[in-house]
């Protein structure tokens, strides 16, 4: 975890700030608080020492709202800002294509084998040509939905607390701080496999009764090559069609002031079960 209240250095203005450009401008709207003398005979050439001018001067509650000023004159935001009304033109275009249930046609990158399923099958060749038509649509404008849902969560999340800090551009394993400490926002289909056969039939309301559970079950049970213990914002859809006015509900009711603390083991293919402590929030999507 970094905590940007008490330690801060080059790396981690870079995460934040993203480039030279952006940090002259954070310095600016900074000195408006702050006196930044070196500003006054700033010139081009001496961008290259913008990052000791960023460290010298880091202060996180005046740097904090410049920050989200920032963030909020970004593309980004802007796209989030009106992504409601882009959802609802999407599940509209959805229903007029008659493509059926909000779902996934396959898994998620199996599409090449969900082909291979086609044509195993007895139908003549026009109609698997049909079918794989139909699902390569969905396919797609599942991932156009996602998107464009995924943006206007973010949005929303930002707005929530006045404590969130984002970064400027994206960074892998941090997409946000709240309340000075890092977090990495990940998105997930499932409550994962292992979850649902624990808790049978009843798993989704399991799930809307014990979301602590939910994470350490997706904590536990995540893909070697992409494990991590850091803190994590989970957003964790339990349905697919949720209407947008349930979306900015399920943000109204979380509380980002207290992160859930919790201990999962994890069982490496190499070196076996280590346990790791570690700080999360999760938000479960539901209708």
């Amino acid at each position: 975890m970094v905590f940007i209240k008490s330690q801060f250095d080059e790396k981690i203005a870079k995460k934040i700030l993203a480039n030279k450009e952006t940090a002259l401008l954070y310095l600016k709207e900074l000195s408006n608080n702050i006196n930044i003398p070196e500003l006054s005979n700033f010139k081009k050439k001496d961008i290259k020492d913008i990052w000791s001018l960023v460290i010298k001067y880091w202060d996180y509650n005046k740097s904090k709202d410049v920050i989200r000023t920032l963030f909020r004159n970004t593309m980004k935001y802007q796209t989030g800002t009106s992504s409601s009304d882009a959802i609802n033109k999407l599940m509209e275009e959805w229903k007029k294509l008659g493509l059926g249930n909000l779902d996934w046609p396959c898994s998620q990158g199996q599409f090449d084998q969900f082909v291979q399923h086609i044509n195993s099958l007895s139908d003549n060749g026009l109609i698997k040509d049909e079918k794989v038509k139909i699902a390569a649509v969905k396919y797609r404008r599942l991932k156009e939905i996602n998107t464009v849902r995924n943006d206007y969560l973010e949005t929303l999340i930002f707005e929530k607390n006045l404590n969130i800090v984002p970064t400027l551009s994206h960074n892998k394993g941090i997409d946000f701080f709240i309340d000075g400490e890092s977090y990495d926002q990940k998105v997930s289909r499932s409550v994962t496999k292992e979850f649902m056969k624990d808790f049978g039939s009843n798993w989704k309301e399991s799930a809307i009764k014990n979301p602590a559970k939910v994470a350490e079950y997706l904590y536990k049970y995540q893909d070697e090559g992409r494990f991590g213990h850091d803190p994590r914002l989970y957003i964790v859809y339990l349905d697919e069609n949720i209407p947008v006015i349930k979306l900015k509900e399920k943000i109204d009711q979380i509380d980002l002031s207290k992160p859930i603390e919790l201990t999962f083991e994890y069982n490496h293919d190499k070196v076996g079960k280590k346990q790791y402590k570690t700080k999360c929030f999760i938000i479960l999507l539901s209708n």
